[in-house]
């Protein structure tokens, strides 16, 4: 699935694992206590189970590759919010 950020934050939870390929821009993972920063070209892995906050401050355009969790259960999503110029979207 195709995706992107113009200056938002997207948190969910997925009983898969889930990866995303940059395909332009930058964004930010924040997974199991970590921030990870990703460019162009890179690949992210967000584990089975854990929450994934993703955000971008300017712009991100990304593929993601995950598939259906064995055991039928569902994804969750935590949060969407857009991103203004006085808020971290670290927190």
């Amino acid at each position: 699935m195709e995706w992107e950020l113009r200056g938002e934050s997207w948190s969910d939870e997925h009983p898969h694992d889930e990866f995303n390929y940059v395909l332009e821009g930058h964004v930010f993972v924040r997974c199991d206590g970590e921030t990870t920063e990703a460019r162009t070209g890179d690949l992210v892995l967000v584990p089975a189970g854990t929450v994934g906050r993703y955000w971008a401050p300017d712009y991100a355009r990304m593929l993601a590759v995950y598939g259906p969790d064995p055991q039928g259960r569902p994804s969750r999503v935590h949060g969407y919010q857009r991103i203004g110029p006085d808020q971290d979207a670290r927190n």
